[in-house]
């Protein structure tokens, strides 16, 4: 009876994890990643942690255990990157950390001798891209993903003025108010798994604002200063590691400099596409054919395999050369790392011809994820009381079992109405809680 019970707590974690936005589909890599990560008594408390951040008393009242004892509990699981612990409304309110980004990366970014990291980081490589079960739960036809890539700045001609703050790495690290290093979750699991990265070290994650004072205050990385983060930001560019952050506008949480050798997010792009462009910055790379040489620098230092070498005889200066350069512009992240490689300044960076603009908050890009995965009625049940988060879960539910073309514009018009509607009330709250 003692091993059904503790199976059907691990049963219960996953179906919690799997309501959010990113999930935690599948039948067995995860049991086995979840079952590392949790003692059976920590996945039966966080089965029953809300994903709104909650406070200790309210979660307390719900679940009926002694307040002082769940508080530790809870402190416990933050501890190890499993529970979200925010200070939000003048007190600490917890929430169940998700996947990606939360669980996964927290696990890996620091060494820690309470678990079998490198079994851990076989589970982790085989579940998100060996296996289908976790690319194949997302919708293809989503429009906001988790990540955007960063331009890097330098790759941009000189008297270039379209490049905004939010698109700026150098923006995003000086106005964050607080910044913390950790490993690299990626190439940590690279590690274990024998595949040292040879393009740089593996402290090189850097955390943002309320991401950083969350990751310091609970040992998954160092605090660091601002002008140790400004260093590392231009150490990695010159590295030709991609600038990869929070697909926010405002007060982004994390900083990736990630390599195409190890990074999970453009491996996962290089074998399986499940995050389309919607990860890529508003900029293409595009050569110039009367200057390329055909040298093959910048195919080399393309993370994502987007550019090729084709047949193309031509003169420059008198001299012959055969190759050129050629970009897929399908997969281009925009990154800007070929273009800064290009001894001959053949490779040029231009604007996209439709920006895309990120979320303004990360309130508002959970509950774009949530409408567009079809997940946003799991949220409104633990949202709204009562009645109301049933009713209004059941008529988001019976949208998203639509046929696909009428589905689309549904959930096209109910996130314009819904997000719109829910930061209104923020608002509304905030003026009130100013008030009084």
């Amino acid at each position: 009876m003692g091993h059904l019970a503790t199976k059907a707590g691990y049963r219960r974690l996953r179906e919690r994890l799997d309501r959010m936005p990113v999930g935690a589909p599948g039948r067995t890599t995860i049991y086995e990643i979840l079952q590392i990560l949790y003692s059976p008594a920590e996945a039966e408390l966080a089965a029953q942690v809300p994903m709104r951040p909650t406070s200790a008393e309210a979660l307390a009242r719900r679940l009926g255990r002694p307040l002082e004892q769940l508080r530790q509990q809870l402190e416990a699981l933050a501890d190890k990157g499993l529970v979200l612990d925010l200070f939000l409304g003048g007190k600490m309110r917890y929430a169940l950390a998700p996947t990606i980004v939360g669980l996964f990366e927290f696990s890996m970014m620091r060494v820690r001798e309470d678990i079998d990291q490198k079994k851990l980081a076989g589970l982790l490589h085989r579940y998100l891209l060996e296996e289908r079960d976790f690319v194949d739960s997302f919708n293809r036809s989503a429009e906001t993903s988790l990540f955007r890539t960063l331009v890097h700045e330098q790759s941009l001609p000189a008297d270039f003025a379209e490049v905004l703050d939010w698109e700026r790495a150098s923006h995003l690290v000086e106005h964050a108010g607080r910044w913390a290093v950790s490993l690299c979750h990626c190439r940590h699991v690279a590690h274990h798994r024998g595949h040292d990265c040879d393009r740089f070290r593996l402290e090189s994650c850097l955390s943002l604002g309320a991401g950083a004072d969350y990751v310091a205050r609970h040992g998954l990385g160092r605090a660091i200063e601002k002008e140790q983060a400004l260093a590392l930001i231009t150490e990695t560019r010159e590295a030709g590691l991609v600038h990869i952050a929070d697909n926010v506008k405002h007060r982004p949480t994390f900083l990736c400099s990630c390599c195409g050798c190890c990074c999970e997010i453009l491996q996962g792009f290089k074998r399986f596409r499940w995050l389309g462009d919607t990860f890529t910055s508003n900029y293409l790379a595009r050569p110039d054919p009367a200057a390329c040489t055909g040298c093959r620098q910048c195919l080399q230092a393309c993370p994502v395999e987007a550019i090729t070498m084709e047949e193309s005889p031509h003169v420059i200066d008198g001299k012959r050369y055969r190759l050129r350069a050629r970009v897929d512009e399908s997969i281009c992240l925009g990154c800007g790392v070929c273009a800064l490689q290009c001894q001959y300044g053949s490779m040029h960076m231009q604007a996209r011809p439709q920006r895309r603009i990120p979320p303004e908050s990360t309130f508002v890009r959970v509950m774009s994820m949530a409408i567009e995965q079809g997940k946003l009625h799991h949220l409104l049940a633990e949202t709204l009381p009562g009645w109301s988060g049933q009713l209004a879960s059941a008529l988001v539910g019976a949208i998203m079992r639509l046929p696909p073309a009428r589905q689309l514009l549904a959930r096209r018009e109910l996130k314009s109405r819904f997000i719109d509607y829910a930061l209104r009330n923020a608002r509304k709250r905030k003026m009130q809680e100013v008030d009084l």
